[in-house]
Parts: C-alpha cells; structure tokens; sequence
C-alpha cells in the first residue's frame, strides 16, 4: 500500500455541510486531483466529471476541504511520439478515484479505470482519454453506494461522541467550531441529523444570547462615559446589532427608548428617526421569528453561515490519506 500526501484545507464542516456546506444536509466532497505532468485544463475537466458524478449520485460537491473528499489520482502508464508532421502523442493513462474521509483518515470506496488519448500534444492527448469518463457509469454509483454506507454507519455509531465533543467545544468558547461539526452531519442518517440540528440551534442560541449580552455592555459602558449625542451615537451602534432573539433584546429596548428619551431637544427630529428606524428593524425581525418553524429554519439558516465562514477561516494543513 501507499502513502499519498494531500496538501489541502482542512475544515470542519458545515453541513451544511457539510455534509457539507451549503448542500441541504447532503453528504458531499472536495474534489481533489493529484498526479504529476497534468495540464490545468486537464485537471479542470477530472473535476468536472468528478461532481457530474457526485449530482448523478444525489451528493454534492464543495469548493473547501470539509471531510469528506473524492481523490482522482492520475498516473501515466504508457506514452508513445509517432514521428509524424505535426507528431502525434498516444498515451494511456491511469486514473483511481477514492472517497475518503480526511478527519478519520480512512479510506471508503475506490474505482480505477485505465483511458487511452491521442492528439497533436499532451494537453489533447490528455483531454481525448478523460473524455471517455462516464460520471453516470454504474462503476461510479458503486464506488458512492458503498462509501454512502460507509459514511452512514459511522455517524449511526459515533452520533452521541459526535454532539458531546460539539457541547464541549462550545463550553470553551469555541461556538463557531461546534456549530460547524455538527452541520457537517448529513441528512442520510436521519436520526443523527436530527439531533445534531437540534444541538444546534441550542449552541446558536447560546451564542446568539452571549454576544448580545456582550453588546448591551458596550452600549451601556458607551452611554455611561458619555451621556451625549456622541455617547448615544455609540451606544445605539451597539444596540441596533443585537439579534431580536438574543435573550438582552427586551433590556436593549428599554435602554434604546431611555436614550431617545434623554436627548436634547434640539436633536429631537434626529433622534426620533434613529428610533424609528430602530423599531423598524426590531419590528421586521420579530416577524421574521413570528412561528417556530420560521424560526427554526432561521435559525439553522444562520447557523449554516457560521459554519461556512469558520470553514473558510481555517488554515491550509496536510493530510494523510492510506491507499
């Protein structure tokens, strides 16, 4: 067996990932293509019908590392120059596809296919032999049939680790991360789906709940030192960028109405107007969290947005996968 290297971003989830991100809940991957002397075009064109495959499927695929990702490594085994005008270059090349799982290191499922390509230069030659990929080929819904299993299996056996390393992440200040590996739980294990949103919407309410405590602090520290046009300017800055579902929205109210009350007449009209459009936002936002299904899908919504943006922030890593 052998050791490939990949030298991708490594990121935990989203669920929305995952698996992943922004894909409903689907399990999807990372296309990856490895191999010397492979012209960009070329490995362009292997991505493509790797994630023509993937929506054949019914998966998804992903622009980042998330967890899950599909392999192609290309290796040429045969390449002959006919001494024509212009030459002619005829090669066969090897290509194995694996789906694998780069926080586990494990490996899933494989297919490998040998291609035959000829044109005026590499780049043709390469071009003809890929083309013969089939992404809706039966030798593609094997490979993701029983690495679907595979994928299944182990959130089915490792749900409850799963959700309580998120809470402990959570507990120690790393929401972001939480929120992130638990969207990275796809929807093929309903069970373990349903928890995980669940988890969820908890660890973003407390999330939500803690920065708008923070917020209010700040307005109110803001208003305290200076209890004037600039103190109020600030303050208000604070108070208007806490979430009506934040548990401090109800004390971010009064003390918002507190400070239009308390500024001076001349600066009435203004100040009346920042109100308003306070209670517009407040207003808009209380509608948008009118029912708990609403609610719900807002606030799984947000969550997704979390998960992303933790993901993007993530630093390149190595990572090994065993073949």
């Amino acid at each position: 067996m052998k050791r490939y290297l990949l030298s991708i971003m490594l990121s935990l989830l989203c669920f929305s990932g995952a698996n992943a991100i922004g894909n409903s809940g689907k399990i999807s991957f990372y296309p990856v293509v490895t191999g010397m002397d492979i012209p960009e075009a070329s490995r362009k064109l292997i991505v493509s019908k790797m994630e023509q495959a993937m929506t054949q499927n019914g998966l998804g695929s992903i622009g980042h590392a998330d967890r899950f990702v599909m392999l192609a490594k290309c290796n040429v085994v045969q390449k002959d120059v006919a001494a024509t005008t212009p030459p002619h270059i005829s090669q066969r090349v090897e290509v194995t596809f694996i789906l694998g799982d780069v926080v586990e290191n494990k490996i899933y499922s494989s297919a490998s296919m040998e291609l035959s390509g000829i044109g005026t230069n590499e780049t043709k030659a390469w071009q003809t032999a890929l083309n013969t990929i089939r992404p809706a080929s039966q030798t593609f819904k094997q490979m993701f049939d029983e690495a679907s299993e595979k994928i299944e299996s182990y959130y089915v056996g490792h749900c409850e680790n799963i959700i309580a390393k998120a809470r402990t992440l959570a507990s120690t200040g790393r929401s972001d991360e939480a929120i992130a590996n638990l969207m990275a739980v796809p929807n093929i294990c309903s069970d373990c789906h349903e928890k995980a949103m669940a988890t969820v919407v908890e660890i973003y309410q407390n999330k939500v709940d803690g920065e708008g405590a923070s917020l209010l602090t700040k307005a109110k520290n803001a208003w305290a030192a200076s209890s004037d046009e600039n103190g109020a300017e600030l303050a208000m800055t604070y108070l208007n960028e806490i979430p009506v579902t934040s548990s401090s929205f109800a004390e971010a109210e009064t003390l918002a109405n507190s400070i239009s009350k308390k500024m001076s007449s001349e600066k009435e009209r203004e100040w009346q107007l920042k109100q308003r459009q306070y209670n517009d936002e407040k207003e808009f936002r209380s509608r948008e969290q009118a029912n708990s299904h609403a609610r719900s899908m807002a606030t799984i919504t947000a969550a997704r947005a979390v998960a992303e943006k933790w993901a993007e922030n993530q630093s390149e890593t190595k990572v090994y996968l065993n073949w």
